[in-house]
């Protein structure tokens, strides 16, 4: 049953009269809007308000109190457009704009398919429900058609939608289509932020002073561990196999296996800094060992020099010289050096924000200037650039979305002229 799915018919019709008699009619309710010589009252309009929450739960998946709140916060906009509907019509009478009786047929033909109504009686049923009767529901079927007829043709002209625009919506919306995104033959030149010579001697007097503090006693490893070692696992119990421990890194596990039970290995430099490790127990099939990290990072002074050497290396471009020579010579990523800094084809969409907002300008050919990030300096260059093109598909939703938005603007253009030369008046306040 149409009544049980939620569909309102007085509101799918407009709500617009057509004569003095019923606005004699209606004048027992609060009138909410004076349009010309028509009203709408506040029965109309709590209509109106009802079907748009019944609608944002339908459709927008409101929840009950979710949707009335919203369709009551916009029950102003709904007695603007409700006005504007009624100019329309109003401007349709007066241009003479007729339908004829099997035009009306149709339109009520279609309405009862689109809404299931099998049957004569059903929908006589439904109109009665919403106080409704066939032959209103008629008069306003064709008061909907004479409007129709108006919007088609003066509206519906101007919505011609030219090539430029659709590429030019599809330029501005590519990011939301990530088939669409340009992909990129990505080369880079990596210059990373190392220590110089005073950082690590500095680091390395640190962990001097902690392998002091064990030696004397002055504290325990996991005392200091925790004191020179920010990280949550430093001086824990690590217990490792003999098959784990073989996919240490190989300096880590030389060191741990030449290292006696209760000594305190050398400083070893890892990608973290200098480690410092201690066995605890040691067996034929595992290893308890404790460590911790002194951290090594470059500082102020040597960020600068390697900012310069960054520099140095996009003069040389600028100069002329081979990317790809470039990268074998300076860059510090040991996995695209060798390959002239080759990252292999990259959409850009799988680029990070920062990476991406360097390389989406650069054309093919082009380099960017050197791009400082947490751990060094990125050179980036675009050796091939695609750009994948719109299906006809595409182009024909995208044509939609463009009609669509025309036809909105064209219509909000047409009805504020009607509104200029129209008397309205509204009293939502009372």
């Amino acid at each position: 049953m149409l009544y049980k799915k939620g569909v309102y018919l007085t509101l799918i019709v407009l709500l617009i009269s057509g004569g003095t008699s019923s606005v004699y009619a209606r004048t027992f309710d609060k009138i909410v809007a004076y349009v010309n010589d028509d009203i709408v009252t506040k029965r109309e309009l709590d209509v109106l308000v009802n079907q748009r929450a019944m609608e944002l739960q339908q459709v927008y998946r409101f929840s009950e109190r979710e949707a009335l709140n919203e369709a009551e916060r916009q029950r102003s906009e709904l007695l603007d457009r409700l006005i504007r509907q009624m100019l329309l019509l109003e401007a349709a009478l007066t241009l003479r704009i007729t339908v004829s009786d099997t035009e009306v047929e149709q339109y009520i033909k279609d309405f009862k398919d689109k809404y299931q109504i099998e049957t004569d009686a059903e929908f006589e049923r439904q109109l009665n429900r919403e106080g409704m009767t066939l032959v209103t529901f008629r008069e306003q079927s064709e008061r909907n058609l004479k409007t129709e007829k108006l919007v088609m043709g003066r509206i519906v002209p101007r919505l011609q939608i030219r090539d430029s625009e659709i590429q030019e919506f599809f330029e501005e919306n590519r990011d939301q289509l990530s088939t669409k995104t340009d992909k990129v033959h990505l080369r880079h030149i990596f210059i990373a932020f190392k220590p110089n010579q005073a950082d690590r001697d500095a680091v390395y007097e640190n962990v001097k002073k902690a392998l002091n503090e064990i030696e004397t006693e002055k504290a325990t490893f996991e005392e200091v561990a925790q004191r020179y070692d920010t990280s949550k696992q430093a001086g824990n119990l690590v217990k490792a196999s003999t098959e784990e421990l073989s996919k240490f890194p190989k300096i880590f596990q030389g060191s741990l296996t030449n290292l006696a039970v209760g000594a305190l290995s050398e400083p070893i430099e890892g990608d973290r800094g200098l480690y410092v490790f201690t066995v605890e127990k040691k067996t034929d099939e595992m290893i308890e060992f404790r460590y911790f990290i002194v951290p090594l990072v470059a500082s102020p002074s040597a960020i600068q020099e390697t900012l310069k050497r960054g520099d140095e290396v996009y003069a040389k471009l600028e100069a002329g010289e081979d990317f790809s020579k470039l990268a074998l010579t300076h860059s510090d990523d040991g996995e695209t050096r060798e390959n002239g800094g080759d990252l292999g084809i990259r959409s850009l969409s799988e680029l990070n924000p920062k990476t991406r907002a360097v390389v989406e300008p650069l054309v093919s050919g082009a380099y960017s200037q050197p791009y400082e990030t947490e751990l060094g300096l990125h050179i980036f260059k675009v050796d091939e650039r695609d750009s994948p093109g719109l299906a006809e598909a595409e182009k024909a939703q995208i044509t939609v979305i463009l009609r669509q938005q025309r036809f909105q603007e064209e219509w909000d253009a047409y009805t504020d002229k009607l509104l200029e030369n129209a008397y309205v008046k509204i009293n939502l306040k009372e």
